[in-house]
């Protein structure tokens, strides 16, 4: 009995496998039969330089409590690195 059931585990594995690898991904079609046109997206993230001055500034206001944690990862994710 168990080797009946490790064999077609095996088997299924194979068939598995085999099928797997013989998926053809392709393109989708819109409803009326023609072919969806992708495209690369062209939107540029917008990024500043920043200032070594305003940086620390920034950040001693806060660790002051000044700013809040939302605005400073706002602040920190739209500086250029």
């Amino acid at each position: 009995m168990n080797k009946i059931f490790i064999l077609g585990c095996v088997c299924l594995l194979f068939v598995g496998t085999v099928s797997a690898y013989s998926i053809l991904w392709s393109n989708p079609p819109k409803q009326d039969g023609s072919s969806i046109e992708w495209k690369e997206s062209n939107i540029n993230n917008i990024k500043i330089d920043c200032q070594k001055d305003e940086w620390n500034n920034n950040f001693e206001d806060f660790r002051e409590g000044l700013i809040s944690k939302e605005d400073m990862k706002i602040y920190v994710r739209s500086c250029k690195w």
